[in-house]
């Protein structure tokens, strides 16, 4: 029997433990009309209440972006009353792109169900004779297989126009930890994004993943 503890992942810092972890996008989505993006600025936004797992997110998806910005450095996370406030500040400030992660569900699915067994027969009216069968025929109760599934939804925007260019949802099954699920689900964007060549040539000796942004 497996067994797979989940601590809260939305409302605090959270670690999914498992034995295997997987990621697939189930679905995207782009503008038809977007071009190859070159953002010189983008931030990196992971919306959670949680400090910590903001930090841990955001550090990792701005590692990808040339020049990327985690949010934190710059926005409070108490700053979530007024959307085009807070772009005016960012584009203000010389952010032309952003990309904007959350998760969107936490999700246990049964893979399999062992049944239990019961043995029962007529009762045993001495203590000598109940006792072998007592021991050698216990209850075996069922169980359930189930994987942790952890959907994630990103958004790509373009800062100088307030437009959506492209959004994904992913599905991670069972991560590890909250490292790996932020690697591998930055792992499949990006390779996602060069694919519909939303993601610009890096320039040689840049340590980035790859360079997004918006003309």
């Amino acid at each position: 029997m497996r067994t797979l503890h989940l601590l809260p992942i939305v409302a605090g810092a959270g670690l999914l433990i498992g034995c295997y972890h997987a990621t697939q996008l189930a679905a995207t989505w782009r503008d038809p009309s977007a071009p190859t993006m070159h953002f010189q600025h983008p931030i990196a936004i992971f919306v959670t209440k949680s400090e910590t797992l903001r930090r841990t997110m955001e550090d990792k998806m701005a590692s990808k972006f040339m020049n990327g910005v985690p949010s934190y450095r710059v926005l409070a996370s108490t700053d979530v009353e007024d959307g085009a406030a807070i772009r005016q500040q960012l584009a203000n400030a010389g952010y032309d792109g952003a990309i904007v992660m959350r998760v969107a569900n936490v999700d246990t699915r049964v893979v399999s169900y062992t049944t239990g067994r019961y043995w029962s027969g007529a009762p045993y009216y001495s203590f000598a004779g109940y006792w072998g069968s007592a021991w050698g025929y216990p209850y075996d109760p069922g169980y359930v297989n189930s994987d942790v599934i952890v959907s994630i939804e990103t958004q790509l925007y373009s800062l100088s126009s307030d437009k959506l260019v492209w959004a994904a949802r992913s599905e991670t099954t069972d991560p590890s930890s909250v490292g790996k699920l932020g690697d591998s689900v930055m792992r499949h964007v990006m390779k996602e994004l060069e694919k519909e060549r939303l993601v610009g040539a890096r320039p040689a000796g840049s340590p980035a993943h790859g360079e997004l942004a918006a003309r």
